[in-house]
């Protein structure tokens, strides 16, 4: 059942970067075996590189768990889950080697978020969206993040089974109850 609700209206700036924030959230909060996808920024505090990177909530969840040295118990689940609220820019910066191991920090290919734009037709996967209130896409691990990142940063909530990978899936959390 879903835990914050939003329509995909997007009208205005604050719209979009209010729906972003919530399906940041859900993408956090989600603890199903089909795991949500977010956007962060990401700040290496070793080295100074900042990157817009897109990985699972729940990857996310377990580099602050790191960085923060939250236990995954009741309170630390929470002082976790509190942090990320905390987030609305969606902003985070980590020193620990292993959080940013966590959300893919090293590996993320950014470039492979612009390229993939020239490749296919986000407008008709938006179409699709809102006409069907579906839509699905099997790709590469890779080619996934950023087909997510892309939709994500125009407000679209994505999400991958982590038991069957492969398909990328658009989620209404309107009336999914993953």
């Amino acid at each position: 059942m879903p835990l914050l609700s939003y329509q995909h209206k997007v009208d205005t700036s604050y719209d979009l970067e209010n729906g972003k924030y919530l399906n940041f959230i859900a993408a956090i909060q989600n603890s199903s075996t089909f795991s949500y996808f977010t956007v962060i920024k990401v700040k290496n505090l070793n080295t100074g590189e900042i990157k817009e990177i897109c990985t699972k909530g729940n990857f996310v969840s377990g580099a602050l768990h790191i960085e923060l040295k939250a236990d995954y118990d009741d309170k630390g689940e929470q002082k976790v889950l509190d942090f990320a609220k905390s987030k609305k820019n969606k902003y985070f910066e980590f020193k620990n080697k292993k959080a940013l191991d966590n959300i893919s920090f090293f590996d993320y290919k950014t470039k492979l978020v612009t390229k993939i734009q020239t490749e296919y037709s986000f407008d008709k996967a938006i179409e699709i969206i809102k006409k069907k209130k579906e839509f699905s896409i099997r790709l590469s691990d890779d080619k996934i993040k950023a087909f997510a990142h892309v939709l994500f940063n125009r407000g679209y909530l994505t999400g991958e089974n982590d038991c069957w990978s492969g398909a990328l899936e658009y989620i209404d959390r309107l009336k999914d109850d993953r």
